[in-house]
This record gives C-alpha cells, sequence and structure tokens, in this order.
C-alpha cells in the first residue's frame, strides 16, 4: 500500500452549494469507511483541504479524486504527493497495515 498527501486548493469558492457539500460528503464518506483517509481537515484560512490517503497506487487515487463533487463541479483543483511515511504515532499501527 502506498500513502498520499492530497491539497485541495479551493478554486471557486462561490459555486458551493448545500447540494454539492452533500455529495462531497457522501462521495468521501465511502472512502472513509473503507479505512483509505487517515484523515482529512480544511487549513485555518479556508484556502485548501489537506487529505492523508492509501491506495495502491497514484492512478487509483486520480480515478478517485477525478469523481469527487467539488473537483467535478470546478470548486476544488487537487496536488496529489506520494509520501514515505518512515515512522509513525502506535496509536495508529492498524492503519499502516
Amino acid at each position: 500500500m502506498k500513502y498520499f498527501l492530497i491539497e485541495g486548493i479551493i478554486k471557486n469558492p462561490n459555486k458551493m452549494n448545500e447540494e454539492i457539500m452533500q455529495a462531497h460528503k457522501e462521495y468521501t464518506g465511502q472512502a472513509m469507511k473503507q479505512g483509505k483517509i487517515l484523515f482529512s481537515s480544511l487549513k485555518e484560512d479556508m484556502s485548501a483541504s489537506v487529505t492523508v490517503l492509501k491506495e495502491e497506487d497514484e492512478e487509483k487515487v486520480w480515478e478517485f479524486y477525478k469523481n469527487e463533487p467539488f473537483y467535478k463541479n470546478g470548486i476544488l483543483m487537487y496536488n496529489i504527493s506520494e509520501l514515505q511515511v518512515h515512522y509513525h504515532s502506535p496509536s495508529i499501527d492498524k492503519w499502516f497495515e
């Protein structure tokens, strides 16, 4: 398994509405339930989101994000970087199995 840092840069916040937000929560909630997302957060200044995700390869990560409602509606663009995790808190050992 590989690990990725996804930064979602907010391009068009004015396009955001409740319907798109709900679709986003449902879509990304699937990956959360599958245990693929360690965490997802907004930056304090609300300029971007940051997510740590695990997947087999970067192509599968892009497949997921190309269908994400914020991306499809031109609200966010995503930067995906593979991480080389060399240590982590023992409290999340199972996530790295």
